[in-house]
């Protein structure tokens, strides 16, 4: 039977994050897919994701990938499955994978944006994606601090490692290559306001530890008030310990964006 990858985009605001877990604990992304699957199929599916995201935090990159049971096209994967998930999760595209593949063992990186929104005043609409501060934030000094996480460290200041990390050829347990760090100032999604007051920050790894990227952002943004210098940044990297002021940003702000195969592995049809 042939392996698909598919593209998924959720809004994860209602989710207890992506893995599947016990009913008690709330509705998850796989347990929609799967849901999905055995009702289009009625066979029972498993689905492996490429980042087991957090409850509340977003996507519009995820890969997943799963066996397909039913000679059905790409094309009609997609179209089939949107028909049967809930309003917050699509299926983007879908193709056949090579053979073997595995959206979490075989990605090579992944692409995490966090979104911060400047104004001291509520917006319930921008907030349900972003994390709202009551003050401007200083961007530049964001920027250089993060430009200090780029290269092979070890991140255990800012995360958790999965049980398995060993298992997938980590060096270390929070040992991760950063190959995208930056922060940026933007306009805001509302056509009424002129002035820059989003901010975005973008991080890429080869992989990323358990809430890893909330708590970057949020040690962050303690850079960005002038609570903390940009060498004091630094400096909590290299300590590696958890005891630093810098606390996990809201889930809501975070989004999967992009996840990176080798050449070959996935080609997105409609």
């Amino acid at each position: 039977m042939p392996t698909f990858a598919a593209l998924v985009a959720y809004d994860g605001a209602r989710f207890s994050g992506f893995q599947r877990q016990s009913a008690e604990k709330g509705p998850t992304v796989q347990g929609a897919l799967e849901a999905a699957l055995r009702r289009l199929t009625g066979v029972a599916t498993t689905v492996m994701a490429a980042g087991r995201t957090d409850a509340g935090v977003h996507a519009t990159g995820q890969v997943v990938s799963f066996t397909g049971v039913a000679a059905l096209t790409p094309a009609t994967w997609r179209r089939a499955l949107n028909a049967l998930l809930p309003e917050d999760v699509a299926v983007r595209a879908c193709c056949v994978a090579a053979e073997g593949f595995h959206a979490r063992r075989d990605a090579v990186s992944r692409r995490y944006s966090y979104r911060i929104l400047c104004d001291p005043l509520r917006s319930p609409l921008a907030e349900r994606y972003a994390w709202r501060r009551p003050r401007s934030l200083d961007v530049a000094a964001m920027d250089r601090a993060a430009r200090s996480l780029l290269g092979e460290h070890d991140f255990g200041a800012f995360g958790s490692s999965p049980r398995d990390s060993r298992a997938e050829g980590f060096r270390g347990h929070t040992v991760r290559t950063m190959l995208t760090a930056e922060c940026c100032a933007g306009p805001g999604s509302d056509p009424w306001r002129g002035e820059e007051y989003l901010v975005e920050c973008v991080f890429a790894a080869n992989a990323f530890l358990t809430g890893m990227v909330r708590r970057l952002v949020g040690t962050l943004v303690l850079v960005g008030e002038g609570r903390l210098s940009v060498e004091e940044f630094a400096a909590i990297l290299v300590a590696r310990e958890k005891a630093h002021p810098g606390a996990a940003a809201p889930a809501r702000g975070l989004c999967l964006t992009v996840v990176e195969y080798p050449a070959g592995m996935v080609s997105w049809q409609g």
